[in-house]
């Protein structure tokens, strides 16, 4: 089976509330999302979501990624197995340096794209592609923005009542602050809720020194991302003076990466996101560079993302032993609309599952084509418009 046609759409998708940290703030999401037509007329899509201020990957970079180096080493390619695929995307990514480039967003586009295409023609799901469901069904965390006293209180409750049991708090602007938001968040959400913070590269030394002193009444478990994404010296000393786990996100965009922050002990866990670590299976071998190494684990997401990339992140989950924590499946709290009909969305306790994908080829999920254009040409001013590269049959 060949590839007629891939193309790529870059997307505005609006929030229902404004979401900050200490890197941005945001009241909307800039996607890129990547289809993939066979030859037979079987589609399939993927969806990445570049940060420029993370990986320096913003969307045209991605976009002219996907449509000037991954497509042309496809569209000539007759895949007929699953092995053949798998080996073809493993072969690419070597072969374009992705290891040691962060360009995570568009491959994952790419690579998800593929995936649901080629498994949806096969009939088969990515589980039965890669591996076999490892964890039925996992428990999500909610993440709480910056914003005022009473806007997190409101957060707060709401999530006490939809039953999370983890909560991640985005710190780093105030200590003062922060220590009062982490008072209210144990007071609210009780003594067995597991707390984490997420500085968001906020600190110094220093000053995570100081915060994570702060914080110990509230018996905070993680601390994410303390330090800028470079300062691996700092990571690595603190790493070795405090109890709680440090955690690095935007310092791991790489395998690469992966590999050294792991060996040489940078940090105790990884945050590994689905499209900044390029993909599913660039995922998996950062999951098993930090097993190897006796890190703790935890599946991120980032903000914006829709059900393309939650359902990815399902899967992922699932093909695995249990993981410290599950970020996103936050659609339908988050996106004023999502892309897909399926509402991949947590459900009460933070709970999901396979459900959605059952008995359904590919990625298990039914994109809105008409909603695809439509927040195309909403963000065509900002955004740029929909490209295409096809193949000549």
């Amino acid at each position: 089976m060949k590839i007629r046609s891939i193309e790529t759409f870059r997307i505005t998708l609006p929030f229902r509330f404004s979401f900050g940290h200490s890197l941005a703030s945001r009241s909307e999401s800039t996607n890129l999302i990547v289809k993939v037509t066979l030859s037979n007329g079987v589609i399939g899509f993927g969806e990445g979501i570049p940060r420029d201020y993370v990986t320096g990957e913003d969307i045209e970079g991605a976009e002219n990624n996907v449509l000037s180096s991954y497509a042309p080493l496809f569209l000539s390619s007759e895949l007929s197995k699953p092995s053949e695929l798998l080996n073809a995307l493993n072969s690419a990514f070597g072969e374009l340096g992705l290891r040691q480039k962060p360009f995570g967003a568009s491959w994952c586009a790419f690579e998800l794209a593929l995936m649901d295409a080629f498994t949806r023609h096969w009939n088969i799901s990515p589980v039965e592609l890669i591996g076999s469901i490892r964890t039925p069904e996992v428990r999500y965390g909610g993440v709480i923005p910056f914003g005022g006293k009473k806007a997190l209180a409101a957060v707060l409750w709401f999530y006490k009542f939809y039953g999370f049991k983890t909560v991640k708090l985005k710190v780093g602007k105030d200590l003062h602050a922060d220590v009062e938001k982490l008072k209210l968040c144990r007071r609210i959400m009780g003594e067995e809720t597991t707390i984490r913070v997420d500085a968001n590269c906020a600190w110094n030394l220093d000053s995570a020194r100081r915060a994570i002193e702060a914080f110990q009444p509230y018996r905070v478990v993680s601390y994410e991302q303390p330090l800028p994404a470079d300062d691996w010296t700092g990571l690595q000393q603190l790493t070795g003076e405090v109890e709680p786990d440090i955690m690095v996100d935007e310092s791991l965009c790489t395998v690469a990466q992966a590999e050294e922050l792991a060996s040489n002990r940078i940090c105790n866990a990884f945050n590994i996101r689905i499209s900044k670590a390029g993909g599913i299976l660039p995922a998996m071998e950062m999951l098993k560079i930090a097993r190897q190494h006796g890190l703790r684990i935890q599946m991120g997401a980032q903000v914006g993302e829709t059900g393309i990339l939650t359902a990815a992140g399902r899967f992922f989950a699932c093909l695995n032993d249990p993981l410290e924590n599950y970020e996103g499946a936050a659609n339908f709290f988050l996106l004023k609309q999502d892309l897909t009909h399926e509402d991949l969305t947590a459900r009460f306790g933070g709970l999901g599952n396979l459900k959605f994908s059952r008995n359904r080829p590919g990625l298990g999920i039914t994109v809105n084509e008409n909603r695809l254009l439509a927040f195309t040409q909403a963000g065509a001013a900002t955004s740029g418009d929909r490209r295409e590269h096809v193949a000549a049959l």
